[in-house]
């Protein structure tokens, strides 16, 4: 948790996000601009924009952050892996992903670890760092979500993400879903939250209870203490 919530440490644990499919190459690059303007920690975009957010974006010191396979989640093993080295070689710097829930509502645990295993270890091997998105909207019990965040930190990913923030599995970020997050991570796995954080008040929320990273559409609004339009994520 930041010691001030001055606007500059605010911005240094947000990845300001725009991933929708309808965005432009121009509002891409106003995307940009903002997180340049702002310094967030990260801009979370399409794979498709890798190459120009790294051009833009050189020397900076703002991440470039991506994400494949959401909100379904279930490509293969394979496939997940295959993406994870593509996006690499486009310079990504990190990779969120959703590990695939119907193996662990299929009660499929060696699976659902060894895809995430196996994802962590192609990706760590391109100096990726690693989030998975754990769609706690699929998972119906606190004992569901405890083992899917046991199981993906074991497996090796640097941070668990309680959702994408997208779909039926984005489920909006609770302070509840913080704490189970934070009472079963392993080794030295972190907490960013996604889906519905939309004000600073909502942050300071889920920080005080473990998280320490946000991925949010409504990054402006939280740095100017305002509430982000209810449609964001």
């Amino acid at each position: 948790m930041p010691e001030k919530w001055s606007q500059e440490s605010i911005a240094a644990h947000i990845q300001y996000t725009n991933v929708n499919p309808e965005l432009t190459r121009h509002g891409l690059l106003e995307h940009l601009s903002t997180c340049l303007r702002y310094h967030f920690q990260a801009a979370m975009i399409s794979p498709c924009w890798i190459s120009l957010a790294k051009d833009t974006l050189a020397g900076t010191g703002i991440r470039i952050a991506t994400t494949v396979n959401f909100p379904q989640a279930t490509d293969t093993t394979a496939m997940k892996v295959a993406v994870a080295r593509l996006v690499a070689k486009e310079e990504a710097d990190e990779l969120d992903f959703p590990p695939n829930p119907t193996f662990l509502l299929s009660g499929m645990e060696e699976e659902y670890f060894n895809e995430i295993a196996a994802v962590c270890r192609a990706a760590h091997e391109e100096g990726l760092i690693v989030k998975a998105m754990l769609e706690f909207g699929y998972l119906p019990s606190v004992e569901l979500k405890a083992r899917a965040t046991r199981l993906a930190s074991d497996a090796g990913v640097d941070w668990v993400k309680n959702s994408s923030g997208w779909g039926k599995g984005g489920a909006p970020a609770t302070v509840e879903d913080v704490r189970i997050l934070k009472a079963n991570v392993t080794g030295k796995c972190r907490i960013k939250v996604s889906g519905k954080v939309n004000s600073l008040e909502k942050m300071k929320a889920l920080f005080e209870v473990g998280a320490e990273l946000v991925g949010t559409s409504s990054g402006l609004a939280i740095l100017e203490g305002v509430e982000g339009a209810p449609n964001e994520y």
